[in-house]
């Protein structure tokens, strides 16, 4: 819990400001974090469709830099976490519709001292009848998108650390490095 409300407060931070993320993204929601991974789901509005009355690609690789750089904060980096060097998305299928819901889920592939190397996947809503996950749920549908960035951190440090769990802060000072 601790490492979502951390990346939450990151979150809020950003939306504030106004500008890209504050007028497009703002219906992000983050439902899941630990260090090097976050989950989250992003309302479909209106105003996120293409002339085909889907998602637009440009919403998802938005929501691809975000999500990549919402995944280093929860490495305890506060935003913002840095500056992309290379960025990309693949788009599988469209992606939803106006009022549906998109899954979006960021990972943190390495993590070094100037440069990170993050993931992230887009996915439907699972359905009634999708099939189950290695743990026994649907937690996830269809893949829609994927993508990756690679951003420059050099300047970036944590202010705190977290559990493998996401669950305790663990404060820079006591953190085993």
């Amino acid at each position: 819990m601790a490492c979502l409300k951390f990346l939450n407060k990151a979150w809020q931070t950003t939306i504030a400001k106004g500008g890209h993320d504050g007028n497009v993204l703002s219906s992000l929601r983050l439902l899941e974090a630990r260090p090097g991974y976050l989950k989250g789901s992003f309302k479909i509005g209106a105003k996120h469709l293409n002339n085909h009355n889907t998602i637009h690609g440009g919403v998802i690789l938005s929501l691809t830099d975000t999500i990549t750089s919402l995944s280093l904060s929860t490495h305890g980096i506060p935003a913002p976490t840095g500056v992309s060097v290379n960025i990309s998305t693949e788009f599988v299928r469209p992606g939803g519709v106006d009022g549906s819901d998109l899954i979006v889920v960021g990972r943190v592939e390495q993590l070094g001292k100037t440069l990170a190397y993050t993931r992230c996947e887009f996915y439907t809503p699972p359905s009634s009848s999708s099939p189950t996950s290695g743990n026994g749920t649907s937690d996830i549908g269809k893949l829609v998108a994927y993508g990756s960035q690679t951003k420059f951190v050099g300047g970036a440090k944590p202010v705190t650390g977290f559990s493998k769990d996401g669950e305790t802060e663990i404060p820079i000072e006591d953190k085993k490095v």
